[in-house]
């Protein structure tokens, strides 16, 4: 089906993805990285597409189509697609595995809960947006690594609702690990996603100035 969540994040008084937390967790080295940084350092604003969790978080809509062995999640924006094994099958061979923006995907069942274990990131991606900051001196820099390690827990609840809960390490810029409040997507009344266009020769000040 086709399935989209209120979006979160945190500003103006709110942290509805408890970004506070995360920001606590990052090392001092990381958070020397992180004032070299600005808002448009941001991947998404060079259309590069957001990974999980942090995909779960915009308020896009995602489809899931479900086959033997295998759940395919496709989402919006910007365009792009997991394949994810379902069948418990180890991660792909360390001679074929390299680094993408999405992460090398395998998962089991567990009871009802389909538990995805994403690794192989590029470390290019953000945890979270520029706009997110949950206190007055937060930077909105959300820098991930290629060390990153993300455990997705995703349960159909009903026919018309669906629960991800993600579970986040990354030894290299974080001290602890971090956990993702509950995202809770609805179904959508169509029966597919549309193509999200993004333009990298707009620039990083065009995407910015229409998030305000």
């Amino acid at each position: 089906g086709v399935w989209r969540a209120v979006p979160l994040g945190a500003g103006s008084g709110r942290d509805t993805f408890d970004l506070g937390t995360l920001e606590g967790l990052y090392t001092p080295a990381a958070r020397a990285r992180m004032t070299a940084l600005s808002a448009e350092d941001d991947p998404t604003m060079r259309c590069v597409p957001p990974a999980f969790p942090r995909a779960a978080m915009l308020g896009h809509r995602i489809q899931i189509i479900q086959s033997p062995g295998f759940v395919f999640v496709f989402t919006e924006a910007y365009p792009v697609f997991r394949i994810i094994p379902t069948t418990g099958r180890p991660h792909t061979e360390d001679q074929y595995l390299y680094p993408t923006y999405m992460g090398d995907s395998t998962a089991r069942w567990e009871g009802d809960t389909l538990v995805v274990d994403v690794i192989s990131f590029n470390g290019e991606g953000w945890l979270a947006g520029p706009q997110d900051r949950p206190t007055n001196a937060s930077t909105g820099i959300w820098l991930s690594s290629g060390a990153l390690h993300v455990v997705e827990r995703w349960r159909r609840v009903d026919a018309d609702t669906l629960e991800y809960q993600a579970r986040v390490e990354d030894p290299t810029m974080l001290t602890l690990p971090w956990e993702t409040p509950t995202v809770t997507f609805t179904r959508q009344s169509v029966d597919r996603i549309e193509e999200v266009m993004c333009r990298p020769e707009d620039g990083p000040a065009t995407y910015l100035a229409r998030l305000g």
